[in-house]
C-alpha cells in the first residue's frame, strides 16, 4: 500500500506541472525532409534494441491483479493513455488507476527501466547516451510501437512568421539565424529555447532537427526543464515575441494548451492529428510500450506491451485523441 501511495503521489505531482524498432520506412521518410538525414542514427530503429511485434495478440477483456501488476512508468505526454491502460487490465476507475503507475519522465523513466527499477515504460525511443547506458549493462530494449506523434515547434501568438522548414529550424539551433527578420518576421532575436537532455522533445530535436554535435549552447536560462515550462517561457517570457520552443502535439494541445503561444507549419504543412495519421506531416515520431530483454516470457510486463496492440488499446487512444500506430508494411 505504501509502494501505492508514493506512486499516485508522483503521479499528482506531474499532473500538476510504445514491439518494433521505428517503422524504418517512416523514419527514412521523415528524414528525407531533414537535410540532417544522419540523425535518424538516433531513431529507436538504431543501437541495441530487439524486435517483436506480437504475433498473436491477448485477448483485449485480459485482466491483471493488484499483486502481479508491475512496475509501469513513462513520459508526461502519453500518461492519460497508459492511465487508461492500466484502468482497463486493472478493472477499476482511471482515477483509481492513479495509484498503480508512474510519471517520471523520459528522462527518469530510462535509467529505471534499464536498472530494474520500471519492468515497462510508455516513452518515445530512448537518446543516444540513454542507449549507451543500456549497452553498458547488457540490457536490450524491445518496442511495441503505439502512438504516432507530431514534433512540433512554437511560437508566441504575436510573431508574425506562420510557415518554418527544417533547414531554418537546423540553422537557428546551430546559431546561423539569429532574427526574425531573416525569415520574414519582425527585426527581433530569436530565442531557441532548448529542453533538458534524455528528455523527449531534446531526443526529438536531434533526430529530425540537428545533432548532438551541432546544437549550439542555449542562451542563459534557455534549458527548460519540463514540456510545460518551455511553453509558459515562450507564452510570457518578458513579453518578448523572439522565444521559440518544441514539444509534441498532444500534449501542447490537450495537456498543457496556452493560447498565448501558436505552432508553427513545418515545409507548409499544419501540424494535426490528420496530418500524423496522413504520414503528410514531416516529423512524426513513435511512442512505444518499451521492456527489456530480461523480461520472462510470460511476464506481466510483456502482456501489456501485447495488449497495447489490440482494437481496446486502439480504442483507447482514439477516445483520448491520439493517433493510434499503423504498421505501415505491406500496405
Amino acid at each position: 500500500m505504501k509502494k501505492r501511495f508514493i506512486a499516485f503521489f508522483l503521479v499528482l505531482i506531474m499532473l500538476l506541472g510504445f514491439a518494433s524498432c521505428a517503422d524504418p520506412a517512416a523514419n527514412s521518410s521523415n528524414a528525407s525532409a531533414n537535410t540532417n538525414a544522419s540523425n535518424s542514427s538516433n531513431s529507436a530503429g538504431s543501437g541495441n534494441t530487439s524486435n517483436a511485434v506480437p504475433a498473436v495478440l491477448p485477448d483485449e477483456n485480459m485482466k491483471l491483479s493488484e499483486e502481479e501488476w508491475p512496475v509501469v512508468d513513462g513520459a508526461t505526454a502519453f500518461l492519460p493513455f497508459y492511465t487508461a491502460v492500466a484502468a482497463q487490465l486493472l478493472g477499476t476507475t482511471r482515477d483509481e488507476a492513479a495509484e498503480y503507475i508512474l510519471c517520471s519522465t523520459t528522462d527518469y523513466a530510462f535509467p529505471d527501466l534499464i536498472d530494474g527499477r520500471a519492468d515497462i515504460i510508455f516513452c518515445f525511443g530512448p537518446s543516444t547516451d540513454q542507449k549507451n547506458y543500456a549497452k553498458s549493462k547488457q540490457v536490450e530494449f524491445e518496442y511495441t510501437p503505439i502512438l504516432n506523434e507530431a514534433f512540433v515547434f512554437f511560437v508566441n501568438k504575436d510573431n508574425p512568421v506562420d510557415n518554418i522548414t527544417i533547414q531554418q529550424l537546423h540553422d537557428i539551433y546551430a546559431g546561423k539565424i539569429t532574427n526574425w527578420k531573416e525569415l520574414g518576421g519582425n527585426d527581433e532575436e530569436i530565442i531557441p529555447y532548448q529542453r533538458s537532455e534524455g528528455s523527449g522533445s531534446q531526443t526529438g530535436l536531434y533526430q529530425y532537427v540537428i545533432s548532438e554535435k551541432e546544437v549550439m549552447d542555449p542562451p542563459l536560462n534557455g534549458r527548460i526543464q519540463t514540456m510545460a515550462g518551455v511553453i509558459d517561457v515562450v507564452a510570457s517570457y518578458d513579453n518578448a515575441k523572439g522565444g521559440i520552443g518544441y514539444s509534441y502535439l498532444y500534449f501542447v494541445k490537450n495537456q498543457h494548451y496556452d493560447e498565448n503561444i501558436k505552432l508553427l507549419n513545418v515545409e507548409g504543412i499544419q501540424p494535426s492529428t490528420e496530418a500524423i495519421a496522413s504520414g503528410k506531416y514531416p516529423m512524426i515520431n513513435t511512442a512505444y510500450a518499451i521492456i527489456t530483454n530480461q523480461q520472462p516470457e510470460d511476464s506481466p510486463a510483456r502482456k501489456i506491451a501485447a495488449w497495447c496492440r489490440t482494437d481496446k488499446a486502439r480504442e483507447f487512444a482514439e477516445e483520448l485523441g491520439y493517433v493510434f500506430y499503423e504498421d505501415q508494411t505491406g500496405k
